[in-house]
């Protein structure tokens, strides 16, 4: 006989329509409802499991806490939630993802004697198709999602084996209907299908857990019964595989809010830093650590991280961002330090005026350019000519002189060079005054610039229009992040369209010019105007790279409409990254998500904050931004003209590189391009240490190390990565002290513990 599984629920959105303390008020009453539930009916069981929640709880009624604690015991309080919180589950980077669990089951474990067997994460706008793998290496054996629901992705039946490409499989189940008012309605319409299903029962988003009525409805029942969603799991299988990715065409929230998202990506780096740095320094402040990632784990909720609340709410993210930001840069920036303070410096001549030591916190070498700036003493003549930089080799690495951050000229000195980086380490350079003049030129002809390869064509809009490759004699791209706007009538979430309108007039050029022609590059700024905003692009054009940056910097003052950066495409075939993988895609005409890259037939783009794109009709459209209205449903008709709060308005800035060769470790570029070197200026020294060290170095062919930390409950360390091209291979990982071999297997994304005995693999729980 069939059976219905009736889940007590409370679908609990800590921030969304209101702020977080609002939030914190209502949860009380909720838990307080259904734990008098529990005492009114003996059959009746309730599901719920978010950490940052339970300890408002235990912050503010503990003595609630302990009564929760007690029905966990008996079985009936399910912990079925085992990550921090329902997260965005495209934004986040896929390290992020794995500490949603580590977090999210430690507390769990710490408070309630048990990890949770399922994620329960029906709310989350995506799942990226890495999800089995890094669930499953979390003690996850069950996960429970809703969108997208049928109309955006069908499945032949609501259970299946869920797969990811390293051959993990979880079993999940699709529940498109969650929350139904009338349980009844829900029981009636169960029993139609051919099959045992689950169905969720309780007060929905703002708190409140299931009421009376619904409880007694589910006692009439001859086939729902009271469970936990561990009991639905253990009495069902399938032979029913899916290896898909699953992306809601709920599209507005991919691209929504991008400077909440940036901080997100900012914060994420700032913390994997500061636990490299303080491995290195061997100074490792475990508890402000976690304190930095739960701030960001609860920033990373779906609503906030989707741009989907009010604008008050945007307030407490910033904060709460800048808080784990600060308190990382401080870490790092403390256990570098005192490691550089050891190193003897190249510029031992007391006469030196700066050592410079860069940092690559990256777990591979850096080759790339590098910017830094220093200040001359107030009381001697300030310099205005030529610096160069050397190392104790006597190499001499050639500078270009840039703009200094503030407008005192001579006061500082800005300085670009090229320089390789050892991985997960440092090296130092002695700065050299060359009392060289600076000759400030500019590009004969600004429509068109040349480097040692390429040829850089733009239109008399300032737009790049081809690049072409001297060495191959044929052009590598036409239109090249031309800004064009759409209409976007859609509410917050893009619910009630399936893409965007028409295509704006175009953006006219006020002025286009040179800000800086060197040695080493050339930038282009083209200025725009559009209707009520302003852009302003900036193209970084290298003499010998084969790439170019290209920065943009908008005052956005319009409402219901999108801002893309189109580039011509020869097919709309294309990979994009996703949380600790990548994904193969096809043409899309609305937007989906994409993290750190993107590639396309002949171009490989990286961003720091673009996480949304389109690929449709040979065009390329990396989304910049979207200005609907906060909070808007759309549930009745609304006045467009009426004064709302809208999204995006003034300043939105980011950084885009586009590379005309296929780079095969596009991830590390990637990562480099969001996360490059940390400079620091030194006096000289002498010290114990070299001016150029590795604290850890990978050899390997397609595996990049993205985690460098103590574990959280053991003296020994803990090193994470991935593979990135389906390759089964033995990598080498060399520390300070000793070499260890791992093997790899294809898309994997391995955990390893080191300690005196060796090296061997783990969980991403550690355990």
């Amino acid at each position: 006989m069939k059976k219905v599984y009736m889940i007590g629920n409370t679908h609990f959105d800590p921030v969304w329509l209101w702020k977080w303390d609002e939030a914190m008020s209502s949860i009380t009453a909720t838990f307080r409802s259904a734990l008098e539930r529990m005492k009114e009916y003996p059959d009746f069981k309730y599901s719920f499991a978010t950490p940052p929640v339970f300890e408002w709880i235990k912050k503010t009624s503990p003595e609630m806490f302990e009564e929760i604690k007690e029905r966990v015991k008996e079985g009936r309080w399910e912990l079925a939630e085992g990550w921090w919180v329902q997260p965005d589950c495209y934004t986040p980077a896929g390290e992020s993802l794995v500490r949603q669990g580590l977090y999210g089951q430690k507390y769990l474990f710490e408070n309630f004697g048990a990890y949770s067997d399922t994620v329960f994460n029906i709310d989350s706008f995506g799942h990226p198709p890495t999800l089995p793998q890094i669930l499953a290496k979390s003690h996850i054996k069950y996960y429970v999602l809703c969108r997208p629901e049928g109309r955006h992705i069908e499945l032949s039946e609501p259970l299946f084996n869920w797969k990811s490409k390293d051959g993990t499989t979880i079993l999940t189940y699709r529940d498109d209907s969650p929350y139904r008012n009338n349980t009844l309605d829900a029981i009636a319409e169960a029993k139609k299908l051919p099959y045992d299903t689950m169905q969720v029962f309780g007060v929905t988003d703002h708190g409140g857990a299931p009421t009376i009525k619904s409880i007694k409805d589910i006692y009439e029942s001859d086939i729902a019964d009271f469970a936990t969603v561990k009991e639905f799991f253990e009495n069902r299988k399938t032979g029913y595989t899916v290896d898909t990715e699953f992306i809601t065409g709920d599209f507005g929230v991919y691209a929504n809010h991008s400077e909440t998202k940036a901080l997100n990506r900012k914060a994420e780096y700032a913390v994997l830093n500061a636990e490299k740095a303080s491995v290195i320094a061997e100074k490792y402040d475990t508890d402000a650590l976690k304190k930095c990632w739960h701030d960001i784990l609860f920033n990373q909720f779906h609503d906030i991280l989707g741009g989907a609340c009010i604008k008050e709410a945007y307030y407490d993210s910033r904060n709460v961002y800048g808080r784990a930001i600060s308190t990382a840069n401080e870490i790092t920036h403390y256990n570098l330090l005192s490691v550089t303070n050891n190193i003897k410096m190249p510029g031992t001549n007391p006469d030196t005026i700066w050592n410079i030591v860069v940092w690559n916190l990256n777990a591979w070498d850096f080759d790339g350019y590098i910017e830094a700036e220093v200040q001359w003493a107030h009381e001697f003549p300030w310099y205005d000519k030529g610096i160069a930089l050397e190392d104790t080799d006597g190499n001499r690495y050639e500078c270009q002189i840039v703009r200094e951050r503030s407008v005192i000229p001579r006061f500082r000195s800005r300085f670009l060079f090229k320089a390789r980086i050892p991985s997960v380490g440092y090296k130092a350079f002695r700065l050299i005054q060359t009392g060289e003049e600076i000759n400030s030129t500019v590009p004969s002809n600004l429509f068109e610039i040349e480097t040692d390869r390429y040829i850089v064509k733009l239109s008399p809009n300032g737009e790049i229009t081809s690049v072409y490759d001297k060495n191959n004699g044929k052009d590598i791209c036409g239109r090249l992040l031309v800004p064009v706007c759409y209409v976007d009538d859609g509410d917050t979430w893009a619910f009630n369209i399936d893409s965007y309108g028409e295509m704006c007039e175009p953006f006219r050029l006020e002025k286009l010019e040179s800000t800086e022609n060197g040695k080493l590059r050339t930038i282009l700024k083209a200025t725009y105007t559009f209707r009520s905003s302003r852009l302003v692009l900036y193209y970084t054009i290298y003499r010998q790279e084969s790439y170019i940056d290209v920065r943009y910097k908008v005052n956005w003052n319009e409402k219901h409409l999108v801002f893309k950066l189109v580039t011509d495409i020869a097919s709309c075939k294309h990979t994009a990254s996703v949380p600790y993988g990548s994904a193969e895609r096809n043409e899309t005409k609305a937007d989906v998500p994409v993290g750190e890259w993107l590639s396309t037939e002949a171009l490989d783009f990286c961003t720091d904050r673009i996480f949304a794109y389109s690929a449709s009709n040979n065009l390329l459209g990396l989304t910049v931004l979207r200005s609907p209205i906060y909070g808007d449903l759309r549930i009745d008709d609304i006045d467009l003209d009426t004064d709302y709060d809208i999204l995006e308005q003034g300043i939105t800035e980011g950084n885009i590189r586009v590379f005309f060769e296929k780079k095969h470790n596009l991830p590390q570029k990637a990562a480099e391009f969001n996360n490059p070197p940390l400079v620091l200026c030194e006096a000289s020294h002498d010290g114990t240490l070299t001016t150029e060290n590795s604290f850890l170095t990978i050899d390997a062919q397609s595996v990049s190390v993205t985690v460098l930390k103590k574990a959280e409950d053991e003296d020994c360390m803990i090193v994470r990565g991935i593979e990135h091209d389906g390759i089964s291979q033995k990598i080498k990982i060399t520390t300070n002290e000793s070499i260890y071999e791992l093997d790899i297997n294809p898309y994997e994304i391995f955990t390893a513990r080191i300690d005196n005995s060796g090296i061997q693999k783990t969980d991403m729980l550690e355990s």
